[in-house]
């Protein structure tokens, strides 16, 4: 029978793109206010700039958000004559505004019904290449575990983060279920161990022949039925 869900987080339980801009808003207003010097630097061409760099720098982390958004804001820190110590000081600072802002997420409205239907049933694992904070969402009960690009060294679709979760749960692909809104990320790479698949194509915004899932829906509200015919099918099948 199924035991384990893997869930996606970013998109999949919220719309993350206004989230992220009212995040990114709060912080340019935070440096204007707090370390004037260095607002001539945090400029739309200057952080593409330092984003390029660490990319060419550090190719293996460039889906690490939290670790790109600190070293962009320490070198603008520096480049505005600040020492480095100072830098570091205000790195954390601002990053501690952004996080709060950027984990105030607007949940989808069927999210939190969703979540506490599924936990009832099944083990929940959380896998993301962003950087939400179950805790500071407020959701974090509703998971057994939460895995991200960050802390297993491997962005999705890389098949690690999966496999973490498998062996962590001490669980079998044939018997997981991962949800989540991306065709490559999700689908793709949890299929290609086995597991289970449910796409998030929200609204039908994308291509039904960009992935092959177990199964694919355009809303949430049709998640739950769905997860119960994967179940049934797989309690055939053992």
């Amino acid at each position: 029978m199924l035991k384990l869900i893997t869930l996606d987080l970013d998109n999949t339980l919220w719309n993350v793109t206004p989230t992220l801009i009212r995040a990114e808003k709060l912080l340019t207003t935070w440096i204007s206010n707090n370390v004037p010097e260095a607002k001539p630097f945090y400029q739309k061409e200057n952080l593409l700039s330092l984003r390029q760099q660490f990319n060419k720098q550090y190719p293996d982390k460039k889906h690490f958000p939290t670790l790109m958004r600190k070293t962009l804001l320490k070198q603008c820190f520096l480049q505005s004559g600040l020492s480095t110590e100072r830098s570091e000081e205000l790195t954390e600072a601002a990053f501690a505004i952004f996080i709060k802002e950027r984990n105030n997420v607007d949940l989808f409205p069927e999210t939190l019904d969703i979540l506490k239907m599924l936990s009832q049933q099944y083990s929940i694992v959380a896998l993301t290449n962003g950087n939400a904070d179950l805790s500071l969402i407020g959701i974090n009960d509703f998971f057994t575990d939460h895995y991200s690009a960050e802390s297993t060294g491997k962005a999705k679709p890389d098949t690690h983060m999966f496999s973490e979760a498998l062996t962590a749960t001490k669980n079998k692909a044939p018997y997981t279920l991962h949800i989540g809104d991306h065709p490559t990320e999700d689908i793709q790479a949890a299929s290609s161990l086995g597991i289970n698949t449910i796409w998030f194509n929200q609204n039908k915004n994308m291509d039904s022949s960009l992935c092959n899932p177990t199964a694919e829906i355009h809303s949430l509200s049709d998640l739950l039925p769905e997860v119960e015919k994967i179940h049934q099918s797989i309690a055939r099948d053992s």
